[in-house]
This record gives C-alpha cells, sequence and structure tokens, in this order.
C-alpha cells in the first residue's frame, strides 16, 4: 500500500482511524512512537482537530510534527464529523505556532464531512489557507453504529403504520422548528410522531397557538421526546452516545420519515445520520437540508423518489423549501406501500449494507485523493 496512516500515544483514537479499520481489516493506523517509518510511502499522522484540541497546544506534539516533517510526513486534523469551517480561537492559536516552529502549513489537511468539497481543496480558516479533504464519516459510521445495536433489519416487517410521519429533533433549531409549525399550520402534528429534545432558538416559542397546544412552559422548557426513549431530559442533545441508540419502532410505525438535517441554507452539504438511519432501515423520506442533498445521495449511487414524487425543494431556497418539503412528504405519504416506492426504499437499504459500495466510495472520495496532496504544496485559488 502507497499510503500509511499512524497515530501518537499523545492523541485519542480519531473517527477516520476507528471508521477506517473497521472497514478495512487490511488498514491498520501504526504507532509512530514504536513503530519503523518507511519513508518510500505517502504517510500522515491523524489526530483530532476539535473534539480536544488542547492536546495539540503542547510542546510534545509541537515537536512531534517537526520531527515527523523532516520525515516528509503530512498531517490530517480530524473533523469529519462536522462539515463548517467556522474559526476557533484555539485552533487559530495551535496554527499561529506553526510558522515559527518551521511547520509548513500545506502539510496540514483539515478532514470534514462537507460534501460540496470531495477531493482536495483550498479553504480560508481565519488569517491562514489550509487544504481541506472530505471524509465521509457518518456514511462509514452510522452502518457500523447501527448494525452493532440493532443488528440486520428486514424491510419487509409487519408493523402496520399507526401514524403518517416522523420528524425527530434532538436539538431543535429555528430551521427545524420550522417544520414542526409547518405541520402544525396545516393540522399534521397530531399525525406525526416527532421529537424536540433541547430547544435551541427563542423564536421557537414565538407561535403561541403551537406552544399553547403542545402545552410547553417556555420559561420551564422540557423535552418532548418519545415512548421507549433510551434516556429522557434536555441533557439528552449532548450526550453523543446515544446518537445512535434508535428505536426502529418509531420509524415502522410512521409512513415517512421527514428528515431534519443539521443545514438548511448552508452552502455547504452535510449528510449525517439522520439521513442514513431512514437509508439502513429501508425507509421511505423527504429531507429538510442543504441544497443539493438529495442531488449527492444520488451522485453517491442511492435513489431517491423524484419517480414518483416532485422533489423540486432540493433545488428551493426561503419559505417555499419548507412548504415544499411538507407537500412532498404527505404526496410520499399517499404512496408509501406502492411497490415502486418499497423498490426504492429496498435498493437503498441493500446498497448501504453492501461493503464492496461503502469501501468503493470511501476510496473514491477519500482514500485516492490524498495521494494528490503532493501536489498541493503550492497555494491555489481559494474555492
Amino acid at each position: 500500500m502507497k499510503i500509511q496512516f499512524w497515530y501518537s500515544n499523545s492523541i485519542t483514537t480519531t473517527g477516520i482511524q476507528f471508521t477506517t479499520e473497521t472497514l478495512y481489516n487490511t488498514i491498520s493506523f501504526k504507532n509512530v512512537d514504536i513503530d519503523i517509518i518507511d519513508t518510500t510511502k505517502l504517510n500522515f499522522l491523524v489526530f483530532n482537530w476539535k473534539i480536544s484540541s488542547t492536546h495539540i497546544h503542547s510542546i510534545e506534539f509541537i515537536e512531534l510534527l517537526k520531527e515527523l516533517q523532516q520525515k516528509d510526513f503530512y498531517f490530517i486534523a480530524d473533523y469529519s464529523h462536522e462539515a463548517h469551517y467556522n474559526t476557533d480561537e484555539l485552533i487559530l492559536s495551535f496554527l499561529n505556532k506553526l510558522k515559527p516552529n518551521e511547520i509548513d502549513i500545506n502539510r496540514l489537511i483539515l478532514a470534514t464531512n462537507s460534501y460540496t468539497k470531495i477531493g482536495l481543496h483550498r479553504v480560508k480558516y481565519g488569517n491562514f489557507t489550509l487544504n481541506t479533504i472530505f471524509f465521509p464519516y457518518f456514511y462509514l459510521h452510522t452502518y457500523e453504529a447501527l448494525n452493532d445495536y440493532i443488528g440486520n433489519v428486514d424491510i419487509n416487517n409487519s408493523i402496520t403504520p399507526d401514524k403518517n410521519f416522523l420528524c425527530l429533533n434532538r436539538r431543535m433549531y429555528h430551521h427545524k422548528y420550522k417544520i414542526i409549525e409547518e405541520l402544525f399550520d396545516r393540522g399534521l402534528l397530531n399525525d406525526t410522531r416527532f421529537s424536540w429534545v433541547d430547544n435551541k432558538n427563542p423564536l421557537n416559542f414565538k407561535n403561541k397557538k403551537l406552544v399553547t397546544s403542545l402545552k410547553i412552559n417556555i420559561n420551564d422548557f422540557k423535552a418532548i421526546q418519545l415512548e421507549d426513549d433510551v434516556m429522557y431530559g434536555s441533557e439528552l442533545s449532548t450526550r453523543g452516545e446515544y446518537l445512535y441508540t434508535i428505536n426502529p419502532n418509531w420509524y415502522y410505525k410512521s409512513k415517512i420519515n421527514i428528515i431534519t438535517e443539521t443545514f438548511l441554507n448552508e452552502l455547504e452539504i452535510h449528510i449525517t445520520e439522520k439521513t442514513w438511519k431512514a437509508i439502513y432501515l429501508g425507509l421511505p423520506f423527504v429531507i429538510s437540508a442543504s441544497n443539493g442533498h438529495l442531488k449527492t445521495l444520488k451522485d453517491m449511487g442511492f435513489k431517491t423518489f423524484d419517480s414518483v414524487i416532485n422533489e423540486d425543494y432540493d433545488s428551493s431556497y426561503g419559505k417555499d423549501k419548507i412548504k415544499k418539503i411538507i407537500d412532498s412528504a404527505e404526496e410520499l405519504a399517499n404512496i408509501y406501500n406502492t411497490p415502486e416506492v418499497l423498490g426504492i426504499c429496498k435498493y437503498n437499504q441493500q446498497l448501504y449494507f453492501n461493503v464492496e459500495q461503502r469501501k468503493k466510495i470511501f476510496n473514491e472520495v477519500f482514500l485516492n485523493k490524498l495521494c494528490d496532496i503532493q501536489n498541493l504544496t503550492i497555494p491555489k485559488t481559494l474555492i
């Protein structure tokens, strides 16, 4: 193998490491503290970017980078659970230490979950220009996490839906709330199995009719959750260990999954576990997300439901986008169990379960692209 990945004892295990090693038993990250380095290979040290950013400020870590740079290493900063490039003061402080220590910033690659930047690109980060690459963290990890927690699922289960819609929201940002409000205004919320675990915007309480209907105390908000959840209370929204502990019955007892993704109006396409859960379970869905979200799924080989309903919402903006999403959800609910819809769901599920397909995507969007880093040492125009 031309590429070799490394970690250090001083660095916590990264998402890139455990998803890669889980997918490929032929790829193992070596310990840079004890293993012999083969300088004929393209060597990458992988470390967490922001989850525990203080460790990268240590003198020991800076010295490690200097030592590895002399051995022609590149450095991958793992931020693959996020898709944005918002600056962080601790990270800026770390970047400011590189030049005085003669560490080439062009050897640093920021790995994110931004599907809009597949392959190597140059992005602005504060006053710095960084290399960035897409790593399909949620695509890979959601399958493994659900497979461990739920196991194989049967798309032909015998559960009869008792509601039209499912709409799960751990952190209720305003763009997610607008979906709930639209369902309420149309008289559809009673036909929706939904959650509202942690409120993130005071504007979510401005619709007095909705607040009254849900018996919300705006001065002491209580989490709205479903039956048989793993824990109750708004603190669930911060408990990462419960991100994949879903109850499949919530999904199968609802005809359509209305997915409220992390982004709506941003330029970045951020496909998270929210989307992959529905595909893993083999369910019909509509998705409130950045424009091009559905197109990206199709580019990866998956099918959406544009052959049977209108999916113009994937390229819409403003208030019309929310309305079009619910229009499409109602349209899909009327045909949720037709052969064509079930066929799309089964196709997606089987494709996602195919380990060779997951390896193919991993290779195409990440592994093969890393080889291009040697051509990016001269700054290019920002993309």
